[in-house]
């Protein structure tokens, strides 16, 4: 799964106009990153985050499923355009995800499912337009239990 150090060590130096400092998280869920964009006041803004929700699947052993949204932010101007706005944050979505299929085989990218990525337009306030995309990972685990209580 992604970190927040991971997306700092590989995004910077990748793409033109996309600091380290520009790179943010939030476990705030949707209101949380809306607020976070608005008072970081950054012109562009990757945030990561951090999705505590999952499924698990029985076979033999187990296997967890689990996902995390990458949202991609830019500031509106006053004049601006909002849809070229967005399409820049497409744009940029895209190399991000292009960064990432590159570098597949680092670990934190174990267990992606690089074939879908679903997206959609976001919007945190008048100010701040853009991406979210959803990055799925797949997982063996052990579910298996061993008829044994256990004591906490």
């Amino acid at each position: 799964m992604l970190s927040l150090q991971y997306i700092r060590q590989v995004l910077p130096g990748q793409l033109e106009g996309v600091s380290d400092s520009q790179i943010i998280e939030s476990a705030a869920g949707y209101d949380g990153i809306v607020a976070l964009v608005q008072t970081k006041g950054l012109p562009t803004a990757v945030v990561l985050e951090h999705n505590d929700v999952g499924e698990f699947s029985f076979r033999p052993g187990g296997f967890l499923k689990a996902s995390q949204s990458l949202w991609v932010m830019r500031m509106v101007g006053r004049d601006a355009d909002r849809r070229a706005v967005q399409d820049e944050c497409a744009a940029l979505m895209k190399r991000i995800l292009s960064v990432f299929a590159a570098r597949g085989d680092d670990a934190q990218l174990a267990g992606w499912e690089w074939n879908s990525v679903p997206y959609g337009i976001r919007n945190a306030g008048p100010n701040y337009t853009g991406y979210e995309f959803t990055m799925n990972f797949s997982e063996d685990i052990d579910l298996s239990y061993d008829g044994q209580t256990e004591t906490r």
